[in-house]
């Protein structure tokens, strides 16, 4: 086998090994990929579990905060705990969605629950209303997000206080998603 033949053999394997690595590549890309997603199906699995769990195991103190009930002050840390809990869960998987595009819900749906929480439960929305203006001048925490995250909330509110004037629902579904 003369030289010429020896190099364009060599260069052919060689473009050959290229092509397999970079198969290669792209299916560790794909397998990465698609752990990565039953690792945010398990991670989302196990925030709503906790949270359910929280709501249910308050589930008297956290219907009473729904329904806008007078709370003391005990009942008050509870029911604000759990609306950290469930407006953290949704202001996460908000951004994650919005940012990754990996998500269980469209970023709509994740506002839209939040405002149909708001609107049907009083309570919940007198907590919300009461952690935002806790939260005024606390500028450093608030991000682009937070403000796009917020504004599709009140839009979404103003939406459905047009649309259902007197909302009445089971207070078994606040704070649901």
């Amino acid at each position: 086998m003369n030289s010429e033949k020896l190099r364009n053999w060599l260069q052919l394997v060689g473009m050959a090994a290229v092509v397999a690595s970079l198969v290669f590549v792209g299916l560790q890309i794909k397998q990465s990929d698609e752990i990565a997603l039953v690792e945010l199906l398990d991670n989302a699995a196990i925030r709503n579990l906790e949270l359910s769990t929280l709501r249910a195991d308050h589930a008297d103190i956290w219907q009473k905060a729904c329904l806008g009930d007078e709370l003391n002050s005990s009942e008050k840390v509870i029911a604000s705990s759990i609306y950290f809990a469930y407006i953290s869960n949704n202001w996460n998987a908000w951004v994650r969605t919005k940012t990754t595009g990996y998500g269980l819900s469209e970023p709509d749906y994740l506002t839209d629950t939040v405002a149909a929480n708001m609107h049907r439960y009083p309570g919940l929305k007198m907590i919300t209303l009461s952690y935002r203006d806790w939260r005024t001048n606390i500028s450093e925490l608030d991000t682009t997000y937070t403000l796009i995250y917020q504004e599709a909330i009140l839009s979404r509110l103003a939406e459905l206080e047009e649309l259902e004037l007197n909302p009445e629902y089971d207070v078994m579904w606040c704070g649901h998603q």
